[in-house]
């Protein structure tokens, strides 16, 4: 399965007719698999927040039900996952942005690629539609178009 890079889909007519092998389309990277959320609806974050959990012995990661705002207001950064970050390089997503100071993530970089994952519902996402709120030592908040999952920290 491949996908064509924007380059290449927007082409004008004339362009797209002489074809180069500079122009190859690239291939779609399987991104990690989705989360899967217990039927259990607990409050967290004392009381603000309401959240699915994972479904998984020692969850890691929780959907959001209720109270995203709160996670909002309390975040210290935003920012937007890299455009080309593709499921697989963890560093592209981090941008040293979520590092310990030892350079060590803080956040388990397989669970945040299965965040961005899950909410995108596809092996391939739009960036600008996604936001990452960075909250210092409480759980990442990562929204997504319809949902938002928090990541307890490392």
């Amino acid at each position: 399965m491949t996908e064509h890079t924007s380059e290449t889909s927007d082409a004008s007519p004339a362009s797209s007719a002489v074809s180069t092998v500079d122009e190859q389309p690239i291939p779609v990277v399987k991104p990690p698999s989705p989360f899967v959320w217990t039927d259990d609806v607990v409050p967290a974050f004392d009381g603000a927040v309401t959240v699915r959990p994972e479904d998984a012995r020692y969850p890691i990661a929780a959907t959001v039900v209720d109270g995203a705002a709160y996670l909002v207001a309390t975040a210290r950064e935003t920012f937007t996952p890299p455009a080309d970050y593709r499921f697989q390089s963890w560093d592209e997503l981090q941008s040293g942005r979520l590092a310990l100071r030892s350079g060590e993530p803080q956040f388990p970089p397989a669970d945040v690629s299965r965040a961005i994952a899950t909410l995108a519902k596809r092996p391939t996402y739009r960036p600008e539609r996604f936001t990452v709120f960075y909250r210092g030592s409480e759980p990442l908040y990562i929204e997504g178009p319809d949902a938002g999952i928090v990541i307890i920290p490392w």
